[in-house]
């Protein structure tokens, strides 16, 4: 493998990326709205509801068998003595309820990216003129792959590092100072999320090889969120709260399926059959 071939590939793509708005605007709007406007979003609302005492009375009631996790979860937040009840409810929200759709942004942004990759240069015509370079199959691999995934952990942690000063912000008035991230956050940022984006990214590389469209690669990356609704879903329920040691498992195993996926994608991965499908 050329590490300079690896390199002017990736380098390449990125230009693209910064140049391309069709790109570029997902992996600016897709962090402001999922860990900006729906946070501050659920704070307010989640502050002026648990002030009442209805809700007081239904979290203090336990809310039922089924959702008894998520109703426990929110107790250890709420009865935390002399923080405001308001201020408690926040907490539980911006910890909690918001963890999983963190990972939507490695997510998203990977499979914005790859999805690029090789439909996009077919519709731009410039991926002939990649088939023909001095490259090997193996390098063009691993320059779309850094291409997708430094763009997406870096967007990941950037956006992480905002998420922490709107979360110590939002608070900072009742806290009197900082109290985010929690362990759980960090292996989220740490950990889950550069498994995540590989993950994405792999799938994506396969699926955008295959297609001839930039519109039928972002249809098939529409799907890989799924996954992380279902786990909004639990979280939400209750039935499956992010807690260190399942974020742990959880980043190990989409790890290991994403080095799975990385090997088919090297095994697939034939200029020839890009060539042929031109």
């Amino acid at each position: 493998m050329s590490r300079d071939a690896v390199r002017a590939i990736a380098r390449k793509d990125l230009m693209t990326v910064v140049r391309n708005r069709g790109v570029r605007t997902p992996l600016i709007v897709t962090p402001i709205v999922v860990l900006g406007v729906l946070p501050v979003a659920l704070v307010g609302g989640g502050e002026v509801l648990a002030a009442s005492q209805p809700i007081q009375e239904a979290v203090a009631a336990g809310g039922g068998e089924r959702f008894q996790p998520l109703v426990d979860t929110a107790s250890s937040w709420l009865n935390q003595g002399t923080i405001p009840v308001g201020a408690r409810w926040g907490m539980f929200i911006l910890d909690t309820f918001v963890a999983p759709l963190y990972l939507l942004i490695p997510l998203i942004t990977a499979t914005v990216i790859a999805a690029d990759s090789f439909a996009g240069e077919r519709e731009r015509g410039t991926l002939e003129a990649l088939l023909h370079a001095a490259t090997t199959d193996r390098d063009l691999l691993w320059g779309k792959f850094l291409a997708a995934f430094i763009p997406a952990l870096s967007v990941a942690w950037a956006s992480f590092i905002g998420y922490t000063l709107l979360a110590n912000g939002l608070l900072w008035r009742h806290l009197g100072g900082p109290w985010f991230p929690t362990t759980t956050w960090v292996l989220l940022a740490a950990w889950a999320a550069p498994a995540v984006a590989a993950l994405g990214l792999s799938l994506m590389v396969i699926a955008s090889s295959k297609v001839n469209s930039l519109q039928a690669a972002h249809q098939i990356g529409s799907l890989v969120i799924l996954p992380v609704m279902l786990l909004l879903v639990a979280n939400l329920t209750g039935s499956l709260l992010l807690r260190p040691s399942l974020v742990i498992v959880m980043g190990a195993l989409i790890g290991l399926l994403a080095a799975g996926l990385l090997g088919v994608a090297a095994r697939s991965l034939r200029r020839e059959r890009l060539a042929a499908r031109l």
